[in-house]
């Protein structure tokens, strides 16, 4: 009978820790913020093309603060491909990181959005074609809270980098400069 009444704790209390988790609407188009903050992704710079097609991709990372930032343990979302161009449509997503942290209805964290173009490298770290938002702040809303409160709110447009064409042509002599060098050994 104890063993009973404690398994019956124990799921209780694992299943309350599931429902306490926070979750995010990691999604920059198709809502009605309550801000009106510019929040699509360009490529190049802020204001100039908007970032289109599914070889473009996003993650959400979520920590403490900007210097513990994770990648939440979701795969990653693609751009739109035409239509709706700067965004992406990710759905909701649980505050779980990568290490296992959770984050709980009431805590403030930092989350940051990061993209990159998987033609450049298959993930974030690796890619030559990448940028991310700054960080900003996020309050986990509590269970049956309105949607609303599950915004993204403080997400400001941001740029994927594209190397200029100079700098791949800079790159290219000092690889050509090596090769002689290394010829003429």
């Amino acid at each position: 009978m104890l063993k009973k009444i404690a398994l019956t704790l124990a799921l209780v209390a694992s299943t309350v820790s599931v429902f306490a988790q926070g979750t995010v609407n990691f999604n920059n188009g198709g809502i009605v913020f309550t801000t009106t903050a510019d929040r699509n992704v360009y490529t190049g710079a802020v204001g100039g093309v908007l970032t289109v097609g599914t070889n473009f991709k996003v993650q959400l990372y979520v920590g403490t603060d900007a210097a513990s930032l994770k990648p939440i343990n979701t795969a990653f979302s693609s751009f739109r491909a035409t239509a709706g161009a700067g965004t992406w449509s990710g759905g909701s997503r649980t505050l779980t990181d990568t290490s296992g942290a959770n984050f709980n209805a009431g805590q403030q964290v930092t989350l940051a959005v990061r993209a990159w173009d998987i033609n450049s490298g298959a993930s974030w770290d690796v890619a030559t074609i990448r940028g991310t938002s700054d960080p900003f702040s996020y309050t986990v809303p509590a269970a049956g809270s309105p949607p609303s409160a599950f915004y993204m709110e403080g997400l400001r447009a941001f740029a994927i980098s594209v190397p200029e064409p100079s700098t791949f042509a800079l790159a290219g002599l000092g690889i050509l400069g090596l090769v002689m060098a290394r010829r003429r050994k």
